[in-house]
C-alpha cells in the first residue's frame, strides 16, 4: 500500500494500542495479500510478543495466512474470535463491501475494533476491479448500517493523490436480542448475494450457527473514541503549515529570479546601445558636414546636390 496508508495504521497502533502492548490480541488483516507493486504490509506494525497477526484474503499469496472461499462469508473464521480486524486499500476493490463489513464485525469479539482505511481519491487501480471511494460521512453511515459503535472517522484531505479515509468502529457487547438481530441481518446480506433465494428455515439455521458469543470481551473495549482523529488532525495541520511555508519560500525565490532576469535584460540592452552608438570618426564626420552646410547656406547646398545629381 502507499506510504500515507501505512502512516495512518501506524498512528492507530501508537495512539490506540499503546496501553495494550502486553495484552494478548488477535489481529486479522482483511485483504492482506502483498503484490509486487505494493512492497509493504501492515504486519511489521503488529509485531509485539503478545500479539498474533494473521493475513486473510480470497486467494493465496505473499502475507496470506487464511484463504476464504467467499469474500462475503468467512466460514473459515469463527464468530467472536479476534480483537482487531484491519483492512487497508482493500474495500474499494470489494464489489459489495457492506456484506464483507458484516463479516468483519461478526468475527470480532465484543469490544473489538475494526480499522478500515480506503481512498477518497486517486487514479483507477483494478485488482481486479476498482469500485469505490470513501469519505468520512460514508464511513459514518456504514458504521450505522452495521450497528457498530463509532470510534473514529476521518478523511485526510490534501494529502497527495489518495486522501485516505479511515474508520474505526467497535463491536458492541450486545445482549441476546442484539446479537440475534445482528446475525439475522448478516445472514440476509449473504442471502441477497446468492443465485437463489433461501427459505426462512435455512436462514434461521445460518444465523443460529454463527451466534457463538461466549461472554469474552476484548481488552480494546476501553479504547477512547476520537483520540486518533485528534492525532491525525494535528498531523494534517502541521503538514499543511509546512507546505504553505514551502510554497511561500518558493514564491519568494521565483520573485527574486524574476528581478534578476529583469536586471540582466536591462544590462544587456545598455550594452547593445553602447555597441551600436556612432564611433569617434563618425561623430567627427557628422560634425564637419553640419559646419560646411552652415557656411554654404541654402544656395550652396542646392549647388552641391546638383553636382551630385540629387534633386531632393
Amino acid at each position: 500500500m502507499h506510504d500515507s496508508s501505512h502512516e495512518k495504521m501506524s498512528a492507530f497502533v501508537d495512539v490506540c494500542l499503546a496501553a495494550h502492548r502486553d495484552a494478548r490480541l488477535d489481529i486479522l488483516d482483511f485483504g492482506s495479500q502483498v503484490v509486487d507493486s505494493q512492497g509493504q504490509s501492515y504486519r511489521p506494525l503488529f509485531d509485539a510478543p503478545a500479539w498474533q497477526y494473521k493475513g486473510l484474503d480470497i486467494e493465496e499469496g505473499h502475507n496470506v495466512d487464511i484463504v476464504v472461499a467467499d469474500a462475503y462469508n468467512w466460514a473459515e473464521v469463527p464468530s467472536d474470535s479476534v480483537d482487531i480486524v484491519i483492512s487497508g486499500q482493500a474495500l474499494e476493490h470489494v464489489e459489495f463491501f457492506w456484506a464483507s463489513t458484516f463479516e468483519i464485525v461478526r468475527v470480532l469479539r465484543p469490544g473489538g475494533l475494526a480499522v478500515i482505511i480506503a481512498p477518497s481519491g486517486g487514479f483507477e487501480h483494478r485488482y481486479p476491479v476498482d469500485c469505490w471511494r470513501f469519505y468520512r460521512d460514508g464511513f459514518v453511515a456504514l458504521n450505522e448500517y452495521i450497528g457498530g459503535e463509532l470510534v473514529d472517522a476521518f478523511t485526510d484531505w490534501g494529502n497527495l493523490d489518495w486522501e485516505d479515509s479511515i474508520l474505526i468502529l467497535r463491536k458492541p457487547n450486545w445482549d441476546a436480542d442484539g446479537r440475534d438481530r445482528f446475525h439475522r441481518r448478516s445472514a440476509l446480506q449473504r442471502a441477497l448475494l446468492n443465485d437463489s433465494l433461501l427459505d426462512l428455515p435455512t436462514l434461521e439455521q445460518q444465523w443460529s450457527d454463527t451466534t457463538s458469543n461466549d461472554g469474552a470481551v476484548s481488552a480494546l473495549s476501553t479504547v477512547k473514541a476520537g483520540a486518533l482523529t485528534t492525532e491525525l488532525e494535528s498531523r494534517r495541520a502541521k503538514r499543511m503549515a509546512a507546505e504553505a511555508s514551502a510554497a511561500m519560500n518558493q514564491q519568494a525565490a521565483a520573485t527574486a529570479l524574476e528581478a534578476q532576469a529583469e536586471e540582466l535584460a536591462a544590462l544587456r540592452a545598455h550594452v547593445d546601445a553602447l555597441h551600436n552608438a556612432p564611433g569617434p570618426a563618425q561623430q567627427l564626420y557628422g560634425s564637419a558636414r553640419r559646419r560646411i552646410a552652415a557656411l554654404a547656406g541654402t544656395r550652396g547646398r542646392h549647388v552641391y546636390k546638383r553636382m551630385l545629381g540629387r534633386t531632393d
